[in-house]
């Protein structure tokens, strides 16, 4: 091979690498948000809690089957220190949901209403503090380590210890919170699938004009992030 044809190889593939380099930085300049989807949750879950990853499967399953339940029969259900589900009210128009303290409207029937303690940990305004609060607090149905730890036994003696259900559910919140952070979605769905339950993002809110509820005056809400969660195929249908 001769000198010439040898430098223009090697400008040739120099070049390659530079045109992947700049379109991998594009993908990332213009905001497309990665991924995590159910399998690659439970595995992060697993190693931060230091459970098998069959046990942490076990405790983010009995989590999202609990909610489902308690949604298809109309009832509300929170997440201690992460949020509340609940059935949301299809508008005609666009808007903002009236039942969401935090949300923003969206077609999606299940409402998340994010706990004061999440909000903290994902820097966000906790809106309402008090009434954000009574709705994790006061849920129909109010799951925690105790609960998961019920639903993974079952009528054996099999399952998860409460201790080990709530090394799950802190992992669980943590690993949602770091990818929320770095601006991915979440998807408690597996890797091209349709959801089963839902997925979660983070989504910009613009500075509005609103009004105050009580008085009537109009009122300046400045621009925040929010927790968005979309109802995947199976929740949807399942809760219509």
């Amino acid at each position: 091979m001769s000198q010439n044809e040898l430098s223009r190889r090697i400008v040739l593939r120099r070049s390659a690498i530079l045109s992947t380099s700049l379109g991998l930085a594009l993908l990332t300049t213009t905001g497309q948000a990665a991924a995590m989807n159910k399998a690659e949750l439970i595995e992060s879950m697993a190693s931060e809690a230091e459970l098998s990853k069959s046990d942490a499967k076990a405790a983010l399953d009995a989590f999202t089957g609990a909610a489902t339940e308690a949604l298809k029969s109309g009832d509300s259900a929170a997440l201690i220190g992460f949020g509340s589900f609940s059935i949301s009210k299809r508008s005609a128009r666009t808007g903002r949901n009236p039942r969401s303290v935090n949300g923003p409207a969206d077609d999606s029937p299940v409402t998340f209403d994010w706990c004061p303690e999440f909000a903290a940990a994902l820097d966000l305004n906790p809106g309402r503090g008090d009434e954000a609060s009574a709705k994790c607090r006061d849920a129909d149905v109010v799951i925690d380590a105790a609960y998961v730890a019920r639903e993974t036994r079952g009528d054996s003696d099999e399952g998860l210890s409460e201790r080990d259900a709530k090394r799950a559910l802190e992992a669980f919140i943590d690993t949602t919170t770091k990818a929320l952070k770095k601006g991915d979605r979440l998807s408690l769905g597996e890797e091209g699938g349709d959801e089963a339950f839902g997925t979660f993002s983070i989504s910009k809110r613009s500075a509005r004009t609103g009004r105050n509820p009580q008085t009537g005056k109009k009122i300046q809400a400045a621009a925040k992030n929010v927790v968005r969660f979309k109802a995947g195929a199976e929740l949807s249908k399942a809760v219509n």
